[in-house]
């Protein structure tokens, strides 16, 4: 240990939870105030929103998110506060012998770019992720500008939900798969679906298709493989779906559209949309 004092500089403390929660406190010496102020800024940030977006009620879903990432914020300013008071009655300081920049950049290095993206990135893979409409082919159910909660725990062993005729689902785009798509699941493995004036027919059964009614739209009589899904816009005119790039492996579907909690188009932002069920949109 140096016995050399070194006071702490307030503005830095501040900077360094500014740049990352309990940072600022690490600098100044108090590992278990930084340890509290990173876990309670991790926590508010991204398991409390993924239980917020998955298991609550819709209708309290907006809300929840709002609060939750207020609380966030609150942590986040407190941390730059307190480790700027904190710095200030450190003074003289003298460092403990781990106090040096190598640890402090090690440490940093380590929670930025390492275990937070590990956590976000297993998040998004397998929990919670959020998604853009860039174009109106779901129009009505999702309009251009739409941007919703995705649910990633579905179509897996021990998943909240199975894959069901109707699903709103998102999937990996067949003929490019860095990106994904969002359709209607209309037909099952082993189901024959066709097409005849707009009316969907499966299994030789008309189905109860709120979408159809373009009598231009025709397909002749298609058996979806086993193991695959065969997926349709809900703007049917204007939709790039199996038609075009055929039935869709079970296993590319990877998430199923929870709620819409942004919408915004040219003309400015759609209210009504906000916190809707896509699921329950006809």
């Amino acid at each position: 240990m140096s016995n050399i004092a070194a006071p702490r500089r307030p503005w830095l403390a501040a900077l360094l939870s500014l740049v990352l929660p309990g940072f600022g406190q690490f600098y100044v010496g108090d590992a278990n105030r930084a340890l509290g102020f990173l876990l309670a800024f991790a926590l508010l940030g991204i398991p409390v929103v993924v239980v917020i977006s998955l298991l609550l009620p819709i209708e309290l879903t907006g809300v929840s998110v709002a609060l939750a990432t207020l609380a966030s914020m609150g942590v986040w300013i407190y941390a730059v506060v307190d480790a700027w008071r904190q710095a200030r009655r450190c003074d003289p300081f003298i460092p403990a012998a781990w106090q040096t920049r190598t640890v402090y950049t090690s440490v940093f290095l380590l929670i930025a770019f390492v275990l937070l993206p590990s956590v976000l990135g297993f998040v998004r893979q397998n929990l919670v992720q959020a998604f853009h409409i860039p174009n109106g082919s779901m129009s009505p159910t999702l309009a251009t500008g739409d941007m919703l909660f995705a649910n990633m725990s579905y179509n897996c062993p021990n998943c909240f939900a199975a894959v069901k005729r109707g699903d709103v689902a998102i999937f990996v785009y067949p003929d490019n798969r860095t990106q994904y798509y969002v359709k209607r699941i209309v037909a099952m493995p082993g189901d024959t679906i066709e097409i005849e004036a707009g009316e969907v027919i499966i299994n030789g059964t008309l189905s109860p298709d709120a979408f159809s009614g373009d009598s231009s739209i025709t397909m002749d009589e298609h058996k979806v493989a086993p193991g695959h899904v065969f997926v349709l816009g809900d703007k049917r005119n204007a939709s790039r779906d199996s038609r075009h790039f055929g039935d869709v492996p079970l296993s590319d579907v990877v998430g199923r559209p929870r709620q819409i909690w942004f919408s915004r188009a040219e003309e400015g932002v759609r209210w009504d949309r906000i916190g809707k069920s896509v699921q329950d949109i006809l």
